[in-house]
């Protein structure tokens, strides 16, 4: 009777031991999503601020990196990507041309062809973009589109020269991305070509410039009437609430 009675106790003690260890566990989890979710929020504030102040130094192209982010977001989600997986590619496409601001105004703002050197002087925001986000260590990756987005498949882009499968995948999405939006936005220089003619020209840079996967991806997005005016009006994380 007394043996019996000494095992209730233990086993009652085990179990509160067991709750309270699952509660600890709990708590723990929760604390973890919410910084998690503090961390998201900064993240998405900072890129958003940073994106802003890139298209004020370049009038010309307003708008041109939250219109790539969200161009992004639209071939990832297509690609498959998971939730988390979109929202980084976002904040990784809203900084791309983050080196901008190195480029002083008299070339960035240049309205006649640039000379050789000045070209250089431009080439090199992809490099010095890497550099500015390389150790922001809450978003290790942040910087990837920023220095490797005029990377081309056939390894003739810069800064490296990188080739192929050597390029980061979240370049490669938004180099298509990117392309799409410079010749399908207004240009001091000329008024936004046709969609049928963007699609085209892309279509043939698939191999060469640009990664045939993701432009096949562009070409079925473009046919279902997903970059329309109406739809591109829309907001990007509205299928996700």
């Amino acid at each position: 009777m007394f043996a019996s009675k000494n095992m209730v106790i233990i086993i009652i003690l085990v179990v509160d031991a067991v709750l309270i260890f699952l509660l600890l566990i709990l708590n723990a989890k929760r604390k973890y999503i919410k910084r998690q979710e503090e961390n998201e929020k900064l993240i998405d504030e900072m890129c958003n601020v940073f994106a802003k102040c890139i298209d004020m130094k370049d009038p010309y192209t307003n708008g041109h990196s939250e219109r790539v982010a969200k161009y992004t977001v639209m071939l990832a989600r297509r690609l498959g990507k998971s939730k988390s997986e979109v929202r980084k590619l976002y904040h990784i496409a809203l900084l791309h041309d983050i080196g901008k601001i190195s480029i002083p105004d008299a070339i960035l703002n240049k309205d006649s062809d640039l000379t050789d050197e000045e070209y250089e002087i431009v080439k090199n925001h992809a490099a010095r973009g890497g550099d500015i986000l390389k150790d922001i260590t809450i978003a290790p990756n942040l910087g990837l589109g920023a220095k490797y987005h005029h990377e081309r498949i056939d390894g003739k882009g810069y800064p490296d020269g990188l080739k192929g499968e050597d390029i980061p995948e979240e370049a490669q999405i938004i180099a298509v991305a990117d392309t799409f939006d410079a010749m399908y936005s207004t240009r001091p220089y000329r008024e936004r070509m046709d969609l049928k003619v963007v699609a085209e020209e892309i279509g043939k840079a698939a191999g060469t410039q640009l990664n045939e996967k993701i432009v096949k991806v562009f070409l079925e997005l473009v046919d279902e009437g997903a970059f329309s005016d109406e739809n591109l009006a829309k907001d990007i994380w509205q299928e996700e609430a």
